[in-house]
């Protein structure tokens, strides 16, 4: 498969991405439940939730400088994507704040506007590749789900509801969801390879992060499949 590579969907069902920490809260969730390679809080998926994926190979020039570069790189292609539908949206360009619940958290290359999380960003770095995920709220989440399903008080969904916003929310309409999906992969997979293209012969050395446990490392390599890309 060449790379770079993008996709982006949107499920029809609710389920559960925990961030590699949250091993443990998943007992007796009834829906999918699946855990991330990345670190992160709690995403509940379902139709609000419009995910995409852009995967680089290890020598994409994007990634020379190394994690939190990608991440606002990454961002803003989020950030300008939205701009041009008419959302006044920016980068997080601050400190990383964590929580158990990824919207309700804050770290650099997320999309705000107004201060409200719209789009929330991970990555995790490989031997061959770096996978560069992300999350943008579509419509009205049921927060009191995924209060209620890992045991937190029901006042975090209140919280959750404050500090994040929705795409028919600043529009003041539901978008077209598969429309959104395709028209945002097609974006992320032109950036990525253009960006290869043009910067390819530009010096600098690649950054070298801190690999995962030797057995992460090893499966690394080898073909991309769809559900490692939406894990």
């Amino acid at each position: 498969m060449h790379l770079p590579m993008a996709l982006a969907a949107v499920s029809s069902h609710a389920g559960l991405s925990l961030g590699r920490s949250q091993r443990g809260d998943s007992a007796g969730v009834p829906w999918p439940c699946r855990l991330r390679s990345s670190g992160g809080g709690a995403v509940l998926l379902g139709p609000w939730l419009l995910r995409a994926v852009l995967v680089l190979p290890a020598s994409h020039p994007r990634l020379r400088q190394g994690p939190s570069a990608a991440a606002l790189w990454f961002g803003a292609l989020h950030r300008d994507w939205l701009r041009s539908h008419g959302i006044d949206a920016h980068c997080h360009e601050g400190p990383l704040s964590s929580h158990w619940a990824c919207f309700a958290g804050r770290a650099p290359g997320e999309v705000l506007v107004d201060g409200r999380k719209l789009t929330g960003v991970s990555q995790t770095w490989r031997r061959d590749r770096v996978q560069l995920w992300s999350g943008t709220l579509l419509s009205p989440v049921p927060w009191s789900m995924l209060c209620r399903e890992l045991n937190r008080r029901i006042e975090h969904a209140q919280v959750l509801a404050e500090s994040t916003t929705t795409v028919q929310c600043c529009l003041g309409y539901a978008p077209d969801a598969a429309r959104w999906a395709v028209e945002l992969s097609t974006h992320l997979r032109a950036a990525g390879t253009e960006d290869a293209t043009c910067a390819a012969s530009k010096p600098g050395l690649r950054a070298r992060p801190r690999l995962g446990t030797s057995v992460e490392a090893n499966a690394a390599d080898g073909p991309i499949r769809q559900e490692e890309c939406f894990p």
